[in-house]
């Protein structure tokens, strides 16, 4: 049997350890040697069976690691052997634009075309056409007016309407008319018929 008041042997150990190693010192200093062996050596045994499960886990995640390595390159060769027909159906498509372009410039051409040869023809006359003084230039024919109508038409009584015929001269007075019409047309009074012409 091992003599138990064997001096200790000098030991170094990690800075982290030194505090255990004074509790275990301890411990055999009050005779708990045997408890404190066994107990290590559970210990030591737990610790193994620990690290072998680790080194089984860090192989499994190796593995999954490597399969993962596996399908990723499976996965982007079939994206580079798909890459190929998409650019091809771009190209396609990017041809297909530009004949759209081409035909859409046609059209646009043959719109400008069609209405430079519109405005060159000779426009045809129609009756709105000539009714319209607007278009010739000229007083529209109105029927002359009687005091009473041109009254009306100025938005005036018919005495001022008298009125301003009798004080004004003729062409203030149709300067007159021209005003208050809202036609801008003016107005004299002819003697022979009593009524009130158009002036142009």
């Amino acid at each position: 049997m091992p003599n138990e008041n064997k001096p200790s042997e000098m030991i170094r150990v990690p800075t982290p350890l030194i505090p255990a190693v004074r509790e275990l010192s301890r411990l055999h200093r009050q005779g708990r040697t045997s408890e404190l062996l066994h107990s290590l050596d559970e210990l030591i045994l737990a610790l193994d069976s620990n690290s072998r499960s680790a080194n089984s886990t860090n192989q499994t995640i190796l593995a999954i690691c490597e399969r993962l390595d596996n399908l990723e390159s499976q996965l982007s060769g079939e994206s580079n052997s798909k890459e190929t027909p998409s650019i091809h159906n771009l190209v396609d498509l990017e041809q297909k634009i530009e004949a759209i372009t081409n035909r859409m410039a046609q059209f646009a051409s043959a719109i400008i075309q069609i209405q430079n040869h519109l405005n060159n023809q000779p426009r045809r006359p129609n009756k709105s056409y000539y009714n319209n003084s607007y278009y010739q230039g000229q007083t529209p024919r109105i029927q002359p007016l009687t005091e009473e109508s041109l009254a009306s038409r100025l938005g005036v009584s018919v005495e001022t309407v008298r009125s301003e015929r009798i004080n004004l001269q003729p062409p203030l007075f149709v300067a007159w008319c021209k005003r208050k019409d809202t036609s801008g047309i003016g107005w004299e009074f002819n003697q022979d018929t009593g009524l009130y012409h158009p002036v142009s």
